[in-house]
């Protein structure tokens, strides 16, 4: 099938028709007044069944006889234009452009999809477009950054540290052990499922966020079907800019600070607990007064340069930027740094017929993180301590089960991260000459990503000497390759007898994906003289490399149809191979359909009072998730130990064993509906969208135990049931008051949505019917959530703790003779299924991590040269473990002796003896409400050399309102993607506002 794509695609660029004696064509571009293009537009020439239908650029061609004629150019929501007297005369070429003006205030743009663009209006599936006039503003370092809180259905979470780690779900949570990342495509190329390689941070750091013209969601399976085996948890489209006039420069500057911190006891609390719980300890935990958190957290700045030229002659743009980011984190030794370019250029060429566009991305990030256990330590170590025993030496537990000086790991101890990437694509797109509306393009690119983490440990810190290391030093140096090529035509056609429209896409791709995984790690450093600049000699040295290659090969089409400008319909397919799973499951189909109905053009709604445009969409569709381990239906081979050797004769020989594998293995796919409204009042100030959806995944990916002796392992990564996701979302974008260019204006966004997850079925593996996951720290293999048929993935799974009459948990202990007892569970815990015994069979699946509602708004304000906006959002019945409590707030970690451990504060609330890691008292409401960023600004637009210039200031994470104890109720939504730990808060990175100032000048 792939070779008669091929040879289809190439037979369409070699069409070139030659034009006929008589005949001449009239090209040009429509346009909006604001100088946008207006995609689908119609373009008639009077007298005669010539038409056409512009495209995503806006441009048109009409091949008529010689002559002169008429041109009527009309789209819905615009005033029509005419041409009179426009001239063709024969093999000649007469441009005429058109500048419609919008009849009403209206939504007005064009939303990208995969493989071309849609005027909004004429959209069937859920594709939401966040332009850059609507971005969040402040110290943005990542793209997701930029549409937190905008569009409804879409969670941005992000990690307290600078340049940290983000997750974005669409909808929800749609995989287990697979990826719920969504498919991000720049510019045209598809990244790896989560944006890539880094060397630890969030690997879409490498985008300059000054660079992106506009990002849209794709949500829906029609709209996200074409991306095939990679759209299950939706499709994240970035554009960059490839065009401007004139240059740009934009500084600013940021302070932070830290705003919340993990509460722990204070000396004199500490002191307290040891002289109650452990008086041995007393004489060993000093007398000082020392807040850990306070000495390895700062204040910390951030700096961001950046400029950009644009230009161009005649059809030909080109734009060229650099951008220079700095930003410490408030923990000491923590920050990130950016050097990013890009170019990008664009032109038409043999007159109209070739449109040529490259891009190219380059940027280093370097990235220092918390060395050791810089952070955990500063909760654990004594607050009784002081910071040196003597000038120069730090002070130190001789116990080797105390935690270490936190001041001295951060003083000896370095973790740096170095990350080169580039992405780059050259397109070409050809009208084809004789078939009015007609293109070919071709379009290869590829990205490039190498990264290095280093760690160093000195022979002398702490943590090498009671292990006996010696000093060690650890190097990663991973790097990825996808190369991808894109053919695909698209034929547009407007038929004036029927006042349809037809447009056609269909193409091929092929990605190819490559990484090379190498490490070094030496142990026994004989110098520590070179730190992590290199290893001269060591006692233990070792070596690794994994390479690690994935092709996709794939075919897609689709049918976008209209008529009479009321009823839509779009078709989709996609056919993708994959590599990643055996001979019998490689291929797979992913269609969609979808219909929509302008209500609003019916002559029995034109009259109804306060309406102004009203559409329904239907649409179906399936997507898959291939996102998780290469080769997993192959066993891979490893080495016994020597304890597993195999006597033959006098020889012992070591066997090789091979891994746990099920050969049919596939991936995931999900088969979503939609039924959404388009809506307008007042004529068309108060516009947006109402979606309610239905998400099924069937095949879910998970590691399943399974019976001793049937897989050579007792675990195996298989398919295992379904789950499904429902939902509503509601956007309303409000132009609350339109004061004109001298007046006050304000625009108000608005954003909900609710979704419900629930497993549907476990499939007989093993016997299992439910599975314990989400490992916690504390105790060796505990796990407090569970996947079970009928309740939420990820629910929470704890022992019901009895209370007292007031509500306060039941202590675990009592005092006889002043001795601690620790009581049973049965006198803590309620026996739920009446047995006598409190055991596994009385844990409860209690409250899902979840939220109920996700809430955004956003309002901006603008007042002759000021301008200002806010934003924030809300989580409403979002539910926390609270790890961070339940493995520091208890009273036994001041018994060891020799090693007291300072408490988390809880302790004092409930009191507990030991560690009570099931309980349900540490799942937390984490509902909150957030004011994101406060932005103000003032535009000069009298300065000399200048074409305008403005400064502005910017308040981030101005304040959270929440029950939650922990330091970030948003935590533990950040769900790790290796043991997929979702709502587990773990996070004791601190918590901080920043204020920042910049100017922007534009010559």
């Amino acid at each position: 099938m792939w070779r008669k794509t091929v040879w289809a695609v190439a037979l369409v660029l070699g069409v070139a028709t030659p034009a006929l004696a008589q005949s001449g064509r009239i090209i040009g571009q429509v346009r909006s007044k604001d100088g946008s293009p207006i995609v689908g537009a119609r373009v008639l020439v009077s007298g005669t069944t010539a038409a056409a239908l512009t495209g995503d650029d806006g441009r048109y061609s009409i091949t008529v006889n010689a002559g002169t004629y008429t041109l009527r150019a009309n789209r819905i929501g615009f005033m029509a234009d005419s041409a009179r007297g426009v001239v063709v005369t024969a093999n000649g070429t007469t441009t005429r452009d058109f500048d419609l003006t919008p009849a009403a205030t209206q939504v007005a743009g064009v939303v990208v999809t995969g493989y071309g663009s849609r005027d909004v209006r004429d959209r069937t599936g859920v594709i939401e477009t966040v332009n850059e006039k609507s971005f969040n503003t402040g110290r943005v370092v990542s793209a997701e950054e930029l549409i937190q809180s905008k569009v409804p259905g879409v969670q941005v979470l992000n990690s307290n540290e600078p340049g940290g780690g983000i997750s974005v779900r669409i909808r929800g949570a749609s995989s287990i052990n697979s990826s719920n990342e969504p498919l991000y495509v720049i510019d045209g190329i598809p990244l790896q499922v989560g944006g890539g390689l880094s060397s630890g941070r969030n690997p879409l750091n490498f985008l300059n966020p000054g660079d992106i013209e506009s990002i849209s969601v794709l949500k829906d399976a029609s709209a996200t079907a074409i991306y095939g085996s990679r759209g299950a948890n939706g499709v994240v489209l970035i554009t960059t800019k490839n065009g401007g006039e004139g240059f740009t420069y934009t500084s600013s500057y940021s302070m932070s600070n830290t705003v919340k911190q993990v509460e722990m006891l204070n000396a004199a609390q500490f002191a307290s607990a040891v002289a109650q719980f452990a008086p041995g300890n007393t004489a060993m935990i000093g007398t000082s007064s020392t807040n850990w958190q306070d000495l390895i957290t700062r204040q910390s700045a951030g700096r961001e340069n950046s400029m950009s030229l644009g230009g161009g002659r005649g059809t030909m743009r080109y734009r060229i930027s650099f951008d220079a980011l700095s930003q410490d984190g408030v923990l000491a030794g923590t920050g990130t740094t950016r050097y990013a370019g890009s170019l990008a250029y664009r032109d038409l060429v043999y007159g109209d017929r070739l449109e040529f566009k490259l891009n190219f991305k380059a940027s280093k990030s370097d990235d220092a993180y918390t060395p050791g256990c810089v952070l955990g330590c500063a909760l654990g170590f004594a607050p009784t301590m002081g910071v040196y025993q003597s000038p120069g030496v730090f002070t130190q537990y001789t116990n080797t089960l105390a935690p270490n000086n936190p001041i001295s790991d951060l003083a000896l101890l370095s973790d740096f991260g170095t990350t080169y990437r580039t992405i780059g694509n050259i397109e070409a797109r050809y009208r084809v000459q004789g078939i009015d509306g007609l293109t070919a393009t071709v379009r290869t690119g590829y990205d490039f990503a190498q990264s290095q983490r280093s760690t160093f440990a000195p022979s002398n810190a702490r943590g090498e000497i009671v292990n006996s290391r010696g000093g060690r030093f650890d190097r990663n140096n991973p790097q990825q390759l996808n190369v991808v090529l894109e053919m695909f035509g698209n034929y547009t056609r407007y038929f004036g007898s029927s006042k349809s429209d037809l447009d056609v896409t269909a193409g091929y791709t092929y990605e190819n994906q490559r990484g090379d995984y190498s490490s070094f790690f030496a142990q026994g450093l004989t110098s520590n003289l070179l730190g992590p600049n290199g290893v001269p000699t060591a006692a233990v040295q070792q070596a690794s490399l994994s390479i690690v290659e994935s092709r996709l090969i794939s075919a897609f089409a689709r049918v976008n149809y209209g008529l009479l400008d009321k009823y839509l319909f779009t078709l989709a397919v996609r056919r993708d191979g994959s590599s990643r799973f055996g001979p019998d499951n490689q291929w797979g189909w992913f269609p969609s359909a979808a219909v929509a109905w302008r209500l609003g053009e019916e002559p029995f709604m034109r009259n109804l009072s306060g309406l102004s445009d009203l559409k329904v969409r239907l649409s179906w569709g399936i997507n898959g998730n291939q996102a998780f381990g290469d080769y997993l239906q192959y066993p891979t081979y490893s080495f016994a130990n020597a304890q597993a050797q195999v006597a033959f004769g006098n020889q012992f020989i070591t066997p090789i064993r091979p891994s746990s594998v099920d050969p049919n293995i596939k991936w995931e796919q999900t088969e979503s509906t939609n039924l959404g409204f388009d809506f307008g009042f007042l004529r068309n100030r108060v516009t947006g969208s109402l979606d309610l959806y239905t998400k099924k995944t069937n095949d879910l990916i998970f590691n399943v135990p399974v019976a001793a002796g049937t897989n050579l392992s007792n675990n195996v990564t298989t398919n295992i049931g379904k789950m499904e996701n429902s939902g509503v979302e509601l956007g309303l974008t409000w132009k609350v008051l339109q004061g004109g260019s001298n007046g006050l204006n304000w625009d108000a966004n608005f954003a909900a949505a609710r979704n419900s997850n629930r497993l549907t079925q476990i499939n007989n593996v093993g016997g299992a019917q439910q599975i314990l996951v989400g490992g916690i720290s504390g105790g060796v293999g505990s796990t407090i959530e569970i996947l079970r048929p009928g309740s939420p993935v990820n629910s929470f799974f704890v022992y019901q703790h009895k209370r007292t009459a007031n509500g306060t948990p039941v202590l675990d202990y009592k005092l006889v003779g002043g001795v601690v007892t620790p009581l049973p569970a049965e006198s803590i815990y309620v026996d739920l299924n009446g047995d006598g015994v409190v055991n596994q069979n009385d844990r409860r699946v209690f409250h899902s991590p979840q939220p109920d509602w996700i809430l955004g708004h956003t309002s901006t304000f603008r007042w002759g040269h000021w301008d200002a906006g806010f934003t924030m959002r809300a989580y409403l019945g979002n539910y926390v473990y609270n790890n961070v409590a339940s493995s520091r707030g208890f009273y036994a970690n001041v018994v060891p002796n020799g090693a007291p451990v300072n408490l988390e504060k809880s302790v004092l609330k409930y009191g507990f003896y030991n560690p009570q890691y099931f309980s349900d008292v540490y799942v937390e409401d984490a509902s909150f409400v957030r004011l994101d960023n406060i932005t103000v600004g003032y535009t000069f637009d009298k300065v000399p050399g200048l074409r305008d210039l403005r400064v502005f200031g910017t308040l981030q994470n101005a304040f959270t309102s929440t029950g939650y104890s922990g330091v970030d109720p948003v935590a533990g939504n950040n769900a790790n993607p290796t043991t997929g730990n979702y709502g587990i808060d773990n996070n004791i990175f601190p918590m901080s506002r920043t204020f920042l100032m910049g100017l922007s000048a534009r010559f």
